[in-house]
């Protein structure tokens, strides 16, 4: 258990409440959440992973009743890419209470009427705008848009 002193010197304030439960002193956690049809979100976790997984608590999740991932773990291995350590999750199966970062991957990952985790940034994009151009389409979509994601949040 960490005490008052300890807290101090890991740069909190000794009566400050963590704003994201056990993660204050943490990493801050993203969720990236796709409507399932892609595996778009498990595809952004594996990319965010691959490049700064030591600075971030990265989860994906999705609004469908099953996420196919065998064609998105295809094309991230085309790109050396490994979702090991990855656990896609239905958003209704999500035991998160609090992200800092709710990455909605697609429009359609938050019109499911679905319930979502509290949240202290929510970034919206669209990885999936060219998606009848290939997975692999989807997959540069997804690696641009994290290394925007990054610029703006890690190196600010």
């Amino acid at each position: 258990m960490i005490d008052a002193k300890d807290k101090v010197s890991l740069g909190a304030r000794a009566d400050e409440t963590p704003v994201h439960g056990d993660t204050a002193l943490g990493k801050p956690v993203v969720l990236f959440l796709c409507d399932g049809k892609l595996g778009a979100s498990l595809m952004a976790a594996a990319v965010m992973k691959n490049k700064a997984d030591s600075f971030f608590d990265i989860h994906c999740a999705y609004t469908t009743a099953t996420m196919p991932t065998a064609q998105a773990s295809k094309a991230l291995i085309q790109f050396q890419i490994s979702t090991s350590g990855l656990a896609p999750v239905p958003l209704s199966g999500l035991t998160l209470e609090y992200v800092d970062y709710l990455v909605a991957v697609n429009p359609a990952a938050v019109q499911s009427g679905l319930p979502l985790p509290r949240y202290g940034k929510f970034v919206p994009w669209d990885v999936t705008e060219n998606s009848d151009a290939g997975l692999v389409a989807v997959l540069r979509a997804v690696n641009q848009s994290i290394n925007y994601f990054l610029s703006l949040y890690l190196f600010r």
